[in-house]
């Protein structure tokens, strides 16, 4: 393999993991929950999820699906294709592919990637156990474990920047074009959750009212305030919940749980 060669090869692989990693990126910020990251809750989080899940059920999987897929290419044994397997075969069978680094420092880095293609082996067999089972029972077998694939891209961050620092002394910088993918992701989700909080006080806003007009016109037919039974009457015929009962007593004048 010629030199220019190498090079072409190392920044095919290179868009391919850019492809892989951002794919990850929102499947993490869609699956997962970091207190520390975002301001809403869990609880919140899987409320949005659940409530659009006819997007974000097939989205999450075509995510995971398609940066399993790309970090398959990693690995390829095929010679003709741009994989590190492949790259560092090429780099050991003729050094000068890798002016700054030495045969000791490419075995080094292919144990490494041996032991991360086995984690993406275990990673790909999960994934095939989850989609056996999602038919069945959708909580069978537990979710992709991203300790794994967290150890997964880092390994492979770092074999891909040995191979282009001992190629030519560029190194990568991932994190940077991965900021605003992570960016947006957060971002949508951050206004799902406040619409659904506006669509659950306008919600309750609208109950409150329902309950209001109810109490008034059932008190101005019976001439006199109604007693606590007739309260929960109307709460039961409409269907309010404990909290939108609340606002109504608060609006209303009386103090929980209702005139005496």
């Amino acid at each position: 393999m010629r030199h220019d060669q190498f090079g072409q090869r190392l920044d095919q692989l290179q868009q391919a993991l850019s492809r892989g990693l951002a794919y990850y990126t929102v499947w993490k910020n869609l699956r997962l929950h970091d207190p520390t990251k975002v301001s809403w809750s869990l609880e919140e989080q899987n409320e949005v999820l659940g409530r659009f899940r006819g997007f974000f059920t097939p989205v999450s999987l075509a995510l995971l699906d398609m940066t399993l897929m790309e970090f398959a290419k990693v690995f390829d044994k095929d010679p003709k294709t741009a994989s590190l397997t492949s790259l560092l075969e090429a780099a050991r069978d003729d050094t000068t592919l890798i002016p700054h680094a030495s045969i000791g420092d490419v075995d080094k880095v292919s144990a490494q990637l041996g032991q991360s293609e086995r984690i993406l082996t275990g990673l790909k067999r999960m994934r095939d156990q989850q989609l056996a089972h999602i038919y069945v029972k959708p909580v069978a077998v537990g979710p992709i474990r991203n300790t794994e694939f967290d150890k997964l891209v880092e390994d492979v961050k770092s074999a891909f920047n040995f191979l282009s620092t001992a190629h030519d002394g560029r190194a990568v910088s991932w994190e940077y074009g991965l900021q605003t993918t992570d960016r947006h992701t957060t971002e949508i989700l951050r206004l799902l959750v406040e619409e659904i909080k506006r669509r659950q006080n306008q919600h309750d806003e609208e109950m409150v009212r329902i309950g209001l007009e109810a109490i008034r016109s059932q008190q101005t037919h019976l001439g006199r305030r109604l007693d606590n039974g007739e309260f929960r009457s109307i709460k039961q015929s409409y269907g309010l919940t404990d909290e939108q009962m609340q606002l109504v007593e608060q609006q209303y004048g009386a103090s929980s749980p209702g005139p005496g």
